[in-house]
């Protein structure tokens, strides 16, 4: 892998160094002693001692400043670096855009109970009677019984609040993983917002191109390996490896094979393995090699998955196998 230059030259190193350097030019005059005139008679101005401190205190000024700005600026580098160094290789998930938005359910709200406000209503007429009819409210409120008075009373004179449509849930698209360091942070947009000074872009550009080249690169070795055809030994299956995978394109006449005709094959199927690895993430770490059970053909897997007397489960081809 190519290394990441650290310390690019900038725009922004060279115009601090240009400013250092004319001020340190201006420092260096002011205390230069002051011409004397050539012409005869000449008065030197009084004016010019006070120019030269003028001058001095200038330079001095623009000194510090430059070297306050040299101080930030290395600052401001080192973080970006810092954020590169914690982003790379980094991702985060996008949740997926939404397909059907969410809907609230639609409720119907209480509505009156029109024969239950009816008997209330009546019960309320023959218990607060209106004067001129209070002595028929008398005896109609006397003839009912007193179970019917408390069955009218407790009659709901609303209905429940009723659901018409039920609530529908937001449906998204799949999340997506996004890189963190992505061109997208190049953009006048993002610049300031992540990266402050063009030493940082100069190196997030660089990583995004090594980055570029290992996937390009990977994409060549995943096609030549699909491409390679793979025999362990001539009585076992020919195929070729993709994505990972061991695709059988000749089916072999399995025979039984020495222990040391078994090593071999794994031996060699763990080599292929390794490289395709490498050339697939670089920063991956090597697998160690694992013998398979007897009964297992190569090539075959481990699911993670094991048997009720504890035996691994294999699998090669849709096909699960358990060794001996």
């Amino acid at each position: 892998m190519q290394a990441i230059n650290l310390s690019p030259l900038t725009a922004e190193q060279e115009s601090l160094d240009r400013r250092r350097k004319m001020a340190e030019a201006m420092q260096q005059q002011a205390i230069l002693p002051i011409e004397m005139p050539t012409v005869p008679g000449a008065m030197v101005s009084p004016y010019q001692g006070f120019a030269k401190l003028l001058q001095g205190y200038i330079a001095g000024k623009n000194l510090e400043k430059a070297e306050q700005e040299k101080k930030q600026y290395e600052t401001d580098y080192m973080s970006d670096i810092g954020f590169l160094l914690r982003n790379a290789g980094q991702s985060e998930t996008i949740p997926g855009n939404v397909i059907t938005p969410a809907k609230e359910a639609v409720m119907q709200p209480p509505m009156p109970i029109q024969e239950n406000v009816d008997q209330v209503q009546a019960l309320t007429d023959l218990t607060f009677p209106d004067p001129t009819n209070a002595a028929r409210a008398a005896i109609g409120l006397n003839l009912m019984r007193p179970e019917d008075k408390q069955r009218i009373q407790n009659l709901p004179v609303m209905s429940e609040e009723k659901m018409i449509e039920p609530a529908v849930a937001e449906v998204r698209a799949p999340s997506r993983q996004v890189p963190l360091l992505s061109p997208d942070l190049l953009s006048p947009e993002n610049a300031q917002r992540y990266i402050k000074t063009s030493a940082g872009k100069t190196a997030l550009a660089q990583y995004l191109l090594q980055q570029q080249a290992q996937q390009q690169a990977a994409a060549q070795a995943e096609l030549e390996a699909s491409r390679k055809l793979v025999a362990f030994n001539p009585e076992q299956n020919v195929g070729t490896f993709s994505g990972g995978k061991f695709n059988t394109v000749i089916q072999g006449q399995p025979k039984p094979m020495t222990d040391a005709q078994q090593l071999d094959a794994e031996l060699k199927q763990y080599a292929t393995e390794v490289e395709a690895d490498k050339a697939l993430d670089v920063g991956r770490p090597v697998r160690t090699f694992q013998r398979l059970p007897k009964g297992v053909p190569i090539g075959a897997k481990r699911t993670g998955g094991r048997t009720p007397s504890g035996k691994e489960v294999f699998e090669l081809n849709g096909k699960n196998y358990v060794g001996e």
